[in-house]
Parts: structure tokens; C-alpha cells; sequence
């Protein structure tokens, strides 16, 4: 089993996305430096290409194994095929110097994959939305404060000027880049010659628009970290607009206000028939199957049935919800649902109001009127508030066609509260 839960996560378009985004992240770290003399001897360089060679016949390994190679003739997809096995040649052996330097430029296209993110994390599709929207930008923004920096450097660093140690100069420059791409600047390094000065403006302006992304990007984060509530208040909100609108009194109020609470606290905001309209019923049934467990442990003859009972019950069972004193039935009114209680408690009265039962948490009532096809024989009230499940007439004769037990259970049941 866990040999197969493997091979599931390591499929070849993920192996090819993998690899493509560490091609990326390994040109997008060495590359600039190299290209502003950090480049050691040539050891380094020939391990850098190499690296890189080896990085991109696993690339084309992984994309002929995915059949890709067979499956599109798009140009662009071509030409990503013909790069990789570019990055095959050792270009530092072949080329002499001082062409040797400008071979550098030629690993640029690598950078080209880390649009190879999106398809990795839509690899994943129980990935949360919030680390979905996290990975991207914590992949790009370092990269782009290194390149930035880079540059930096190469310009002349600014009024901070070149130091023999280089480890304090990039520091000094990846400082400057990210106070500048922030927006924040304080001055303490600035621009001198024309071309750092026009450098500076654009990372300034490139700045405004990251900033603006990220910001917005981890508001909606934050936002969505408590998605519930939002989604809650809003609804409130329109509610107490509505009701001051039409001036509606007191009292009635403070019942809305209360529901709402209750709503809250007991669903966070949130009805399942509206959650859930937009799936398909057979996942609508199966997710209700499992998020309302504690009715079905609560139902004595559900507890044993089979999950294809249980699943086409929850195909057809209506959630509603009833507030303190609400009537449900009357006594009279045609038997044409039958009531399951998730939560709350319901008092059935017979003409004179006289108590008859307090049914709670995992009964059900209004089967009797139901399975005779008589008139309701009491008048069911909901005494705090209670959330049920319906089940109309020609839901229940569906579902007993198939499943005879169930009508068995419940004309026993029936049986047992008349003598």
C-alpha cells in the first residue's frame, strides 16, 4: 500500500515540474553572480554547467517519459526541448576565452520554467488555497531581490562602493534591494551615477506593483483565514441593512439576532444546502454521509445499516432548522415528510395541547401519518431550536423500494410508541 501511495506521488509530470523549478531556482542563484565576477576558477564553472547538463537531461528524460514529446507538436514546447538539450553542450570547454564569460548568458532560458510552479501545485489538488497562493510568492521574491542585488552590484553599489569582501558588498546590495522593492528607501544608500539612477527608478516603479501584489495577496490570505466569519458577518450585515430599511420592530430583531448566533456557533455561518449545491449528488451525499456521523450513531436502526442505505438516504434527507416555539406540523395536516433530529428537542401535543412525548437528538417523528397516509394525529413544536433532516413521502417510497428494511424498522418503531 505504501509503495502504491508513492509511485501515486511521483508521477512523471510532477518529477518534470520538480526538476524544472530546481533547474530555475539553481540558474536563478548561481547565474547572476557568476555574472558579476563571482565565478571562482574554473572548476566551479565547469561543476556549474554540468549541474545544469545533468538537470536538463532529466528534463528531457522525464518529458519523453510523459509522452509529451508524442503528444504536441506546439512550437514553443519544440523549442523548450531544443534548449534543454543546448545546456547538454559543455560550453565553457568549447568556448575560449574572453567568449567564456558571455557563455553565461546562454543558461538564461532556464529561468524559464518556474512558470512550472502553477503546474506543480495543480499537481496537488488537496493542496490547502492558502499554502497554494504562499509557495509562488515565497519562490519568486527571493529570486527577484537576487537579481536585483546582482544588478545592484554590478552598477557600482551605490554610494556604498565595491569592498574587497564581497560577502558585506551583497549585503549591502540585496539591503538596498529590498528596501527599494518594498517602497520603503531610507536614503542611506543611493544612486550616483545616471545609470543607477535609472535603475533605481525602475526597480522603484517595478516595486510599487510587487508590493501591491503581495500586499493584496497576503490580505486575501488573511482574509480567507477566517472565510467563515467574513462570509457570516456579510450575511449579517445585509440582514440588520434589510430590517433597518424596512423598519422592522424590536423584538423581531433581537429573534433574527439570535438565529444568527445560533447559526454560528452550531454551523459557522454556513448551510450545507447552499455549501454544497454547486457538486454533483453523489459527493453531496457522501460528504453529508461523513459530516453528519452523529445522527446515524444516533439513529438505533442506521447504525448498522449499509453505506448505500446511508448514502442514498442523504441523497434525499433535507436539512432544516427550527427555532424555539416554531410549529412544525399541526395536528390534521397531511403526513407528507418524515422528521429525523440531529439537534434540539421537539415536543409532540395532542387537540388540547396535552403533552404527549419531548422527542431529542437521534428520534424521528411524523412517520406515523406518513406510512398510514393519514392525517397528522398531534402537533409537533420545536421547544429550543433543532436541527432535523426531511424526508418527503416520495423519498421514503424510493428509498424503501430498494430498501425494505428501512420501512421494517420504522413501522416497527411506529408499532412500539402506539400500544
Amino acid at each position: 500500500m505504501r509503495q502504491n501511495n508513492r509511485n501515486t506521488l511521483m508521477t512523471p509530470k510532477r518529477l518534470l515540474c520538480t526538476y524544472s523549478i530546481l533547474t530555475t531556482i539553481y540558474v536563478g542563484i548561481l547565474l547572476p553572480l557568476f555574472l558579476i565576477g563571482f565565478n571562482g576558477d574554473a572548476f566551479l564553472n565547469n561543476l556549474y554547467f554540468g549541474l545544469l547538463s545533468i538537470f536538463s537531461l532529466i528534463n528531457i528524460y522525464l518529458a519523453k517519459k510523459e509522452k509529451l514529446l508524442k503528444t504536441t507538436h506546439n512550437d514553443f514546447f519544440l523549442l523548450n526541448i531544443l534548449l534543454d538539450f543546448l545546456y547538454l553542450i559543455p560550453l565553457p570547454l568549447i568556448m575560449a576565452s574572453p567568449w567564456n564569460y558571455y557563455s553565461y548568458f546562454l543558461a538564461l532560458p532556464a529561468l524559464r520554467h518556474l512558470y512550472r510552479i502553477q503546474e506543480l501545485l495543480e499537481e496537488f489538488p488537496t493542496l490547502p488555497p492558502i499554502i497554494y497562493r504562499l509557495i509562488p510568492i515565497f519562490l519568486f521574491a527571493p529570486l527577484l531581490v537576487h537579481f536585483t542585488a546582482c544588478i545592484w552590484i554590478a552598477l557600482g553599489n551605490g554610494s556604498a562602493g565595491n569592498e574587497a569582501n564581497f560577502l558585506h558588498t551583497y549585503i549591502t546590495a540585496f539591503y538596498w534591494s529590498i528596501s527599494t522593492l518594498t517602497t520603503v528607501g531610507y536614503g542611506d544608500i543611493s544612486a550616483i551615477t545616471p545609470i543607477q539612477m535609472l535603475f533605481a527608478c525602475f526597480i522603484q516603479i517595478l516595486g510599487v506593483g510587487i508590493f501591491g501584489y503581495v500586499l493584496s495577496n497576503v490580505a486575501g490570505i488573511i482574509a480567507r483565514a477566517d472565510a467563515a466569519r467574513e462570509h457570516h458577518m456579510d450575511n449579517l450585515d445585509r440582514v440588520e441593512t434589510y430590517m433597518r430599511i424596512h423598519g422592522i420592530p424590536g423584538f423581531l430583531k433581537k429573534r433574527v439576532r439570535t438565529y444568527y448566533q445560533y447559526l454560528w456557533k452550531n454551523k459557522k455561518g454556513y448551510q450545507s444546502t447552499d455549501l454544497l449545491s454547486h457538486l454533483p449528488n453523489k459527493i453531496q451525499s457522501e460528504l453529508l454521509l461523513y459530516a453528519n456521523k452523529s445522527i446515524i450513531e444516533k439513529v438505533p436502526f442506521l447504525r448498522g445499516a449499509s453505506e448505500e442505505l446511508l448514502i442514498k438516504m442523504m441523497e434525499h434527507l433535507e436539512p432544516r432548522i427550527f427555532i424555539p416555539s416554531e410549529v412544525i406540523f399541526r395536528e390534521g395536516d397531511p403526513g407528507e415528510d418524515i422528521f429525523f433530529i440531529q439537534s434540539g428537542e421537539v415536543e409532540i401535543v395532542g387537540d388540547q395541547l396535552n403533552h404527549i412525548a419531548t422527542l431529542t437528538e437521534g428520534t424521528f417523528f411524523g412517520e406515523m401519518a406518513l406510512i398510514s397516509e393519514r392525517q397528522r394525529s398531534g402537533t409537533a413544536i420545536a421547544r429550543t431550536y433543532c436541527d432535523v433532516y426531511s424526508l418527503s413521502r416520495q423519498s421514503f417510497e424510493a428509498i424503501t423500494q430498494d430498501y425494505p428494511s428501512l420501512r421494517d424498522h420504522i413501522e416497527k418503531t411506529m408499532y412500539e410508541r402506539n400500544r
